[in-house]
């Protein structure tokens, strides 16, 4: 029986162990021989099919923290930042309207869901147990798994609980695989290793070359025998990018739906991504812990100046506060991608104010782009990413209209969604747009038909339907591997090889 110089090696590497009655292990085998660990893999795999070696697998679980997992491993839990508030800060109470930031939000919820806290009268109060709760658990258990302090063999026996909780909050990434557990030679590989019969390696041709060829030195050679089930090594190929395909595909529902894209800006004035939208100026979206404020310049003018007026009519009418419009001029990074098609909304309506037939309606534009935002990171936020908008100008639109177009669009790319009322400052009616991630629902964005004050035509049959929308959440739907969003930002190219859509 032929075989390749790298199974003879391991071959007889196993039988020396074997005689000395030495642990087998792929780790062993490596070391004795000098040959890649992948290599000894192959050769024995194809050693098994030949029936010269028996391997005996069984599977294994393997863990390592989320990105997300990491963060919170070098900081604390957003319940232990929480508690930690209250013991040292606060006395034990704090009011909850002050818990502002998506980790404070997060860190309550899973604080009150611990019966660590309840919240009474508005306040956020430590229970008996919080005040004698030295450490949470989750927390201890995820530091020792960064530190290597203890094995996850270990933790998931003693601290199963903990365990499921890290892997359900996406802090703690578990995969499941096959490890050799058992090498050993079966009788007919142990009488071939005892032979003297088996050719020395310099005597196999493995590879025939133009000079063996031209000058006959193949002749009298053993030719290496190779398994063509075998599994090949991976080869690299040029792909798109996640994010990119996901992107992509997005683009190609709207266009086949008769949409229009468009574009504008990304650092624009407050007054298309706040105050045009009828947002008030007071809202919490507008401070400096949500919204990214530029320096240089501080403030963009406004050419429209008869809309400066109008939009400066309606806040002080409707929020019965007076409208500054220095606010309105700062200089932010947008928020969202609603300021592009708050633009073509103000272009189309202003058309049509002129002339009521100048345009064939209904109109449909839709955006995709990057806004930014001051968000804590985690598994479901970022603070620089993709959102898409869309918009439908057309006489007696409704709400029927708008979820017949979302369920279409999101369909082509099998993606499943539905609505719920919510509260937006830009629409009236407004829904929230939930995905569905495993057995949870997420917010994806929202959606609605856009207020009259914004659309400013006298024409009340003239109504437009609107909807902003995250990208990033759809492509961690649509890539089965992929945890957290971070996650799509990553730069490694072996990353981008093993993942896709």
């Amino acid at each position: 029986m032929q075989l390749h110089k790298y199974e003879k090696a391991i071959l007889l590497s196993i039988y020396a162990s074997a005689q000395k009655h030495e642990a087998i292990s792929i780790e062993s085998i490596a070391k004795d021989t000098g040959i890649s660990k992948d290599a000894v893999m192959w050769a024995l795999e194809s050693l098994a099919s030949k029936g010269l070696v028996k391997i005996e697998k069984k599977m294994h679980e393997e863990a390592r923290l989320s990105e997300e997992g990491i963060h919170y491993a070098k900081t604390m839990l957003p319940e232990e930042r929480l508690l930690t508030k209250l013991r040292e800060e606060r006395g034990g109470s704090i009011q909850a309207k002050e818990l502002k930031s998506e980790e404070e939000r997060i860190g309550l919820q899973w604080a009150k869901a611990k019966g660590l806290v309840s919240i009474t009268n508005g306040n956020v109060v430590l229970t008996e147990l919080g005040k004698n709760t030295k450490e949470i658990g989750t927390g201890t258990v995820l530091r020792q798994l960064s530190n290597n302090e203890k094995s996850y063999e270990e933790l998931k026996i003693d601290k199963a609980n903990e365990i499921k909780e890290l892997a359900n909050r996406h802090l703690l990434v578990l995969n499941k695989r096959q490890q050799i557990e058992k090498i050993e030679l079966s009788s007919e590989g142990r009488k071939l290793a005892e032979e003297s019969s088996i050719k020395p390696a310099s005597e196999e041709i493995g590879e025939l070359t133009k000079e063996m060829i031209k000058n006959q030195t193949w002749k009298n050679k053993v030719f290496s025998q190779y398994n063509i089930e075998a599994e090949p090594e991976p080869a690299p190929s040029a792909r798109l990018h996640i994010l990119r395909r996901t992107i992509n595909d997005i683009r190609k529902a709207y266009l086949s739906m008769g949409f229009q894209e468009i574009s504008g800006p990304i650092v624009e004035p407050a007054f298309w991504v706040f105050d045009y939208l009828f947002v008030p100026q007071d809202h919490p979206a507008r401070e400096a812990q949500d919204t990214f404020f530029v320096e240089t310049p501080s403030e963009i003018k406004v050419k429209e100046g008869r809309l400066v007026k109008r939009v400066k009519k309606e806040h002080e009418k409707s929020w019965h506060t007076e409208w500054n419009e220095k606010v309105a001029l700062q200089t932010v990074l947008r928020t969202h991608t609603t300021s592009v098609t708050g633009r073509q909304i103000y272009n189309i309506t202003s058309i049509l104010s002129k002339r009521k037939n100048a345009l064939e309606l209904p109109l449909k534009f839709f955006t995709i782009g990057r806004v930014f935002r001051n968000e804590n990171l985690d598994y479901k936020h970022l603070a620089d990413f993709y959102q898409t908008d869309g918009i439908i100008i057309g006489y007696n639109l409704t709400l029927s209209n708008l979820f017949d177009t979302l369920l279409k669009i999101y369909k082509t790319i099998n993606i499943d969604i539905k609505f719920k009322p919510s509260y937006f400052p830009f629409v009236e009616p407004g829904v929230e747009v939930d995905i569905k991630y495993g057995d949870t629902w997420l917010e994806m964005g929202g959606a609605g038909i856009i207020r009259r004050e914004i659309v400013g035509n006298r024409d009340k049959r003239l109504k437009v339907l609107a909807w902003g929308l995250g990208v990033e959440r759809i492509a961690l739907i649509k890539s089965k591997n992929i945890s957290s969003i971070v996650s799509l930002y990553n730069p490694s190219i072996g990353w981008l090889r093993e993942n896709s859509i």
